[in-house]
């Protein structure tokens, strides 16, 4: 299990928009960028609820 690490917001919203992109490649995006499956679920969970608004 890979520990996330921190992030800005501009690096939040790239991750989330690749994972995105790639049919939801949660594992591409936590080998490429470095972090956890956690983080990237809740990004994107939290991007398809703003996207909503």
């Amino acid at each position: 299990m890979i520990k996330g690490r921190k992030t800005t917001f501009e690096e939040r919203l790239e991750i989330t928009q690749s994972t995105i992109a790639r049919d939801n490649d949660y594992q591409g995006a936590i080998e490429k960028y470095g972090v956890s499956y956690q983080q990237i679920y809740s990004w994107v969970k939290k991007y398809h609820v703003e996207d909503l608004i």
